[in-house]
């Protein structure tokens, strides 16, 4: 009697292993996974969870996106600013009195430096 009581535990044991080997792929699939008491009860707390994971991962790539956007106009900037630089040191040279005088002969021009200092004429 009592082989009888421990082979039908046995067979039990066994049954309940082949049906964990179908996975849980099988209950999802299958639908048996819905007809779970605690599914059904906390099917919208499910819901809301799985809603807040979307927007999660959906904000995550766009602040990655945005991260990445200012980033490149980042680098843009830096590049605009070393060309500023380069251009005003150009000028700058560009403008001093001797390279005025310079480019005055270059050209002959009429136009020369005058050898009298300045003076201010008064209004009378």
């Amino acid at each position: 009697m009592s082989t009888d009581i421990v082979q039908t535990e046995e067979k039990k044991k066994n049954k309940k292993k082949k049906k964990k080997r179908g996975g849980i792929i099988n209950t999802i699939m299958g639908g048996s996974l819905f007809a779970n008491e605690f599914v059904r009860r906390n099917a919208a707390l499910i819901a809301l969870i799985v809603f807040y994971s979307f927007i999660y991962v959906s904000n995550r790539y766009e602040y990655e996106r945005e991260l990445m956007k200012i980033e490149k106009l980042t680098k843009k900037r830096d590049k605009l600013k070393n060309n500023l630089l380069t251009l005003k040191s150009e000028f700058t040279s560009k403008s001093r009195q001797t390279e005025l005088e310079k480019i005055l002969k270059n050209r002959e021009s009429e136009i020369e430096t005058t050898s009298r200092p300045m003076y201010s004429i008064k209004k009378q």
